[in-house]
């Protein structure tokens, strides 16, 4: 069989669509362990520590921040941190499965 370029495109959306399906419970500990403290137990960006942040961390409950940002946009932001904010890069402490975990875990406080 011939593969061609639509059937790898194909083939990638699939294997993205399966690697973002995490652990809810997983991702939860990590939440609570690893993000919370800035952005707060209900992810509205209330934590102890985000009270003193400037920028004040992300309020993951609001809607315009679901409505302007992708899936793929909020794993660079886990990955690569957000420069001028306090928001570390969690690249080399998480594993690609743990970020997947963390991400079924944000979409909660949708």
């Amino acid at each position: 069989m011939r593969v061609t370029w639509w059937m790898g495109v194909v083939g990638l959306c699939l294997l993205a669509a399966m690697a973002e399906a995490g652990d809810l419970q997983r991702g939860r500990d990590l939440y609570d362990s690893r993000c919370s403290f800035c952005h707060g137990t209900s992810g509205k960006g209330d934590g102890p520590a985000g009270a003193a942040l400037q920028p004040k961390p992300t309020n993951f409950s609001d809607p315009a921040f679901w409505k302007s940002r992708s899936p793929e946009m909020i794993r660079l932001l886990i990955v690569n941190g957000k420069p001028g904010t306090a928001m570390v890069p969690f690249g080399q402490s998480l594993k690609p499965p743990e970020i997947d975990d963390l991400m079924a875990y944000l979409e909660t406080f949708k």
